[in-house]
């Protein structure tokens, strides 16, 4: 057992202490952590404290990244930092002392640690109420009163709490009035992740106890299974806890014990309340009425989670909508005039915000370098990784002369970024309106399709083979250039066209672009208007499953 301890000075658990009985102590928000934490200020695995060798001078503390800091005695801490006995550490708000037991590795456990026990054999049940079918409370049920009132005082305590952090420490105060004999209450509630119960509440009416907090996790599991509420004599029944001093001086004998039971089934977590007394303790009545208070706080913590879910699908609503104007104010307004020619665009993601993006440079000369990139995934990640790439797009085509260059530095850059393992297909078109003059460079992506004035379509740029952004930082890439007669159009279009599904899950293939655009002589608006509506048209009202994007560039006759 270790000599150290960390203990809360502030907030409703001061005085609760963590035993540092491991080499190294992770402390932090999740269940899994050593020292768990749930403050919503305190990172998933926040802090961590490592013990080496004996004495206080062996042990440091570390930040593990956490997004609200670690601070000793008010400073922040950065790397490893040396810890004394006395050290005030600061954790997502949280006041902890670091503090030292005497005797070394003896059987003593830090007063008011939050520990689980597991029930010995012996322990014996007094009455049980199984949830499944309780008992009707109507007027042939000798406890109909006592439950109204305890219902009536319940709900007096919860009040209308939406707060699902506030929820359950109303529930303790309630359970202390409604049973005066408790000497104990606590509520835990069953974590989404690990499974495991959670101290969520507390409250002893006679100050800490010298011992540890101890809670059988036999007894929990037990109540949580069989969805029962038990009335038990565990504390002393057991063999295990008779042989440790400090747990007798607890003299807890009567525990009952409820499941926090939904109507679907699903167990939200316990009420327990425990008493010193055990003639005088709990009777099966009490049992009843605390399993008629579960349903109830069932339905508080219901509708504290459901509250707090709505709450936070507004947020993430209203931040998905602002994200979608930051990305749609990123895009150009309009295409660029170029003397001789029309374009068109379009861009729909199949999210509020996508992955796929267009841009225009145009360049002193007169030239005009149209873009068009397709980032891996979708949503606000993918969004992400298409703001970075359109700013280095953005800068390479205005700085260099020759496109492949401006290809490989994008390359090279987006590379350094570590994206973990996101990636992006890229075409660059530059268009010179005095010589009418195309120069084209793919990174990966589609070919671009050129119709040509007498109805034939060409794929152009297919067979460049060169690799998308983010594989390669050292990967080379090729241009290719051709003519743009009178009356002729550019294509560029991302896999969310040319791949989207009708009801059957067949593709809008290149057969069927190809054909499109065979009968399109018209403008760029009108010749991409033909391709959308025809896209519309082949998926049947199917849900989007891509982000579309397409640019169409027309020469003038």
């Amino acid at each position: 057992m270790s000599d150290f301890f960390l203990q809360i000075v502030n907030g409703p658990n001061t005085g609760e202490r963590y035993p540092l009985t491991k080499e190294r102590t992770v402390i932090g928000r999740h269940p899994s952590c050593d020292v768990m934490i749930a403050e919503s200020a305190v990172s998933r695995q926040h802090a961590a404290i490592t013990i080496a060798g004996h004495g206080s001078a062996g042990i440091t503390l570390e930040d593990l990244g956490s997004r609200n800091g670690t601070f000793v005695n008010g400073q922040s801490v950065s790397g490893p930092w040396l810890l004394h006995v006395g050290d005030e550490l600061s954790i997502g708000g949280l006041q902890l002392t670091l503090g030292a037991v005497g005797g070394g590795d003896s059987d003593h456990h830090p007063a008011d640690a939050t520990m689980f026990f597991d029930s010995a054999e012996g322990s014996f049940v007094v009455s049980q109420v199984d949830l499944a079918s309780p008992a009707v409370a109507d007027a042939a049920d000798r406890n109909a009163t006592a439950k109204l009132n305890a219902a009536h005082e319940l709900e007096v305590a919860i009040g209308s709490s939406l707060d699902p952090e506030l929820v359950p420490k109303r529930l303790v105060e309630g359970l202390c009035t409604i049973f005066p004999r408790a000497e104990r209450a606590f509520v835990l509630l069953i974590d989404r992740e690990s499974g495991k119960p959670v101290l969520r509440a507390r409250k002893q009416r006679s100050g800490r106890e010298a011992g540890p907090l101890m809670l059988s996790r036999s007894l929990i599991e037990k109540v949580v299974r069989g969805r029962k509420a038990i009335l038990s004599a565990d504390a002393l029944g057991d063999s295990r806890l008779n042989m440790n001093e400090s747990i007798l001086s607890c003299h807890i004998r009567s525990v009952m014990c409820a499941p926090i039971g939904r109507k679907d089934g699903e167990v939200l977590g316990v009420l327990q309340v425990d008493s010193r007394e055990f003639s005088d303790g709990f009777q099966p009545d009490d049992l009843e009425v605390l399993a008629s208070l579960a349903e109830q706080a069932a339905r508080a913590i219901e509708q504290a989670i459901s509250h707090e879910e709505r709450v936070r699908r507004e947020k993430l609503r209203h931040d998905l909508e602002l994200a979608r104007q930051v990305q749609q104010g990123m895009l150009p307004k309009k295409p660029p005039e170029i003397p001789g020619y029309d374009v068109f665009d379009f861009y729909s993601p199949a999210r509020q915000i996508g992955g796929d993006y267009y841009d225009y440079v145009p360049l002193p000369d007169g030239r005009v370098v149209a873009v068009l990139a397709d980032v891996s995934g979708k949503g606000v990640s993918a969004a992400l990784v298409m703001a970075s790439l359109a700013s280095k797009v953005a800068l390479a085509a205005a700085t260099e002369k020759d496109v492949a260059t401006a290809m490989a530095r994008v390359n090279e850059s987006f590379c350094s970024n570590s994206w973990e393992g996101r990636f992006a297909t890229g075409i660059v078109c530059l268009i010179d309106p005095h010589t009418h003059q195309a120069t084209l460079v793919s990174a990966g992506h589609l070919p671009l399709a050129l119709r040509h004035p007498d109805g034939r379509v060409d794929l152009v740029g297919g067979d460049l083979g060169c690799l998308p952004l983010g594989w390669d930082p050292e990967a080379t890439y090729r241009s290719l250039e051709f003519a743009i007669e009178p009356g002729a159009t550019l294509v560029l279009y991302t896999d969310g066209i040319s791949e989207a599904m009708d009801v059957e899950s067949e593709i809008y293939d290149f057969h069927r672009l190809t054909a499109v655009l065979a009968g399109a002589d018209g403008t760029a608006e009108e010749t991409g208007r033909r391709i959308i509506a025809d896209v519309e048209r082949h998926t049947a009202g199917q849900v989007q499953s891509d982000d579309m994007c397409l640019i169409c560039i027309h020469r003038q006759r």
